[in-house]
Formats: structure tokens, C-alpha cells, sequence
């Protein structure tokens, strides 16, 4: 049985650090759509030249690209979501847990509602052969997408990581320094009214961060070959 227990741990720390990669994957992912989103025409330029950058094909592609990143880099984050429960077993908190798991779908939800925003002028000239696209209609999809990236997201993001930083500092699955780390973060991420662009690629890289933890560190609960073990069997 002693043997069974260990395999049984060995598999099920290799399935927490094989799916921690999700994270990666959304990290670069998310970068990869943020700074294509960024790419969005200034709304102060002319009619004709807003209307022209709509009209190239190639700015459309890009934009239609991050939104397809996006979706991918959502499905990605459920994963690191369920790492993250699996990693804790049965020390999770109720309380902790609801919040972390309302917050982390809540934030799936706006990054694909904004990054649809955005990317639906390009939609409509691409798929559904719209003639042009207005001023107005960008200015209304531009900033409609922004006020969720810059504005909304962030909170909730502060949100998500104190509760994983907490979740993590209660449990002590990963080293204490991520969970201070999160709180600087986190408390930054909320408090800042607008968040500057550059900063929109701070929780990406905080999920990236959390990731390789995971799967370097190993927990204390999930160490299977310490010399103690051996000694508790013989008893």
C-alpha cells in the first residue's frame, strides 16, 4: 500500500506541474493579443484616415488574431485556475475559494467581452462586409474595450490575485514570497484609477510567475521520498 500511496503521488504531482504550463500559455498568449489590441488607430485622427486604417487588410487580420488569442488564452486560465485547486487538495478554503473562483471567471469574461469590442469593427468589415467603419462606431468599440482593460479588468484582477496570494500564504503550497509579491501587485492594480498600458501585462506576467512556481516547487504534502516515510512504515 506504501507503494501505491507514492505512485499515487508521484501521478498526481506531475499532472499539477504538467498543467501549470496552461499558464505559460496564457501569459504569452494574453501579451501577444494586448499588444496587438494596442495597435488600435488613434480615434483623433481624420474620418478618411481612421477609415483607411480599417480598410487594410493587414490591421484587420491583427486585430481578428488578438481575439482569437483571447479566446484561447481564456480557456488557458480555467486551467491554471483548476492547477491552482488541484495543487491545494483538500486544504482549500470555502470562503477564499468562492471568491478566487467567482473572480477568476469573472476576469475571462471581460478580457473576452473587451478584446470582442475592440476587434469588432474588423469583424464587421471582414465578415460581415460592412462598407466602412465610422469614426463614431470605432470611438464606441475602442472605447468600450478600453474602459474594460484599463478600468474594470484590473480590479478584478487585484481581486484574483489577493485571493490566490492569500489562498497560497494560509495553505503554504508555494513559497510566501509569491504571496507578498501578489499583495504589492494586486494592491497597485487597485488602487490606480486607470491602468496605463504598459501595465495591462503585469497580471499576465503574474500568472507566468505563478506557473513556473509551480512547477518547480513541490509541496511538503506532495513529497513522496523523504527518509521519514520509510521509518513510519517499519513502525
Amino acid at each position: 500500500m506504501t507503494e501505491q500511496r507514492r505512485t499515487q503521488a508521484r501521478r498526481r504531482a506531475r499532472s499539477v506541474e504538467a498543467a501549470a504550463v496552461a499558464g505559460i500559455a496564457y501569459s504569452f498568449l494574453t501579451v501577444f493579443a494586448l499588444f496587438q489590441l494596442n495597435r488600435y488607430p488613434k480615434l483623433s485622427l481624420p474620418e478618411e484616415e481612421l477609415t483607411a486604417w480599417f480598410d487594410d487588410g493587414q490591421n484587420r487580420a491583427l486585430l481578428v488574431a488578438a481575439l482569437g488569442a483571447s479566446s484561447v488564452a481564456a480557456i488557458a486560465f480555467l486551467w491554471f485556475i483548476a492547477v491552482i485547486r488541484r495543487r491545494l487538495g483538500d486544504r482549500e478554503d470555502q470562503f477564499f475559494a468562492t471568491v478566487f473562483l467567482g473572480s477568476g471567471i469573472v476576469n475571462v469574461a471581460i478580457s473576452l467581452v473587451a478584446a470582442a469590442a475592440i476587434a469588432s469593427p474588423a469583424i464587421a468589415v471582414t465578415v460581415l462586409d460592412a462598407a466602412e467603419v465610422s469614426s463614431s462606431s470605432a470611438s464606441l468599440a475602442g472605447g468600450l474595450g478600453a474602459a474594460l482593460l484599463l478600468v474594470v479588468a484590473p480590479r478584478v484582477q487585484a481581486v484574483f490575485i489577493f485571493t490566490t496570494s492569500t489562498v497560497i500564504l494560509r495553505s503554504r503550497v508555494l513559497p510566501s514570497w509569491v504571496a507578498g509579491a501578489g499583495y504589492l501587485l494586486g494592491l497597485a492594480m487597485f488602487i490606480i484609477p486607470i491602468v496605463w498600458r504598459s501595465l495591462g501585462v503585469a497580471f499576465p506576467v503574474w500568472v507566468f510567475v505563478v506557473s513556473i512556481v509551480l512547477i518547480v516547487v513541490r509541496p511538503s504534502h506532495l513529497e513522496i521520498d523523504r527518509p521519514t516515510d520509510d521509518v513510519g512504515d517499519a513502525d
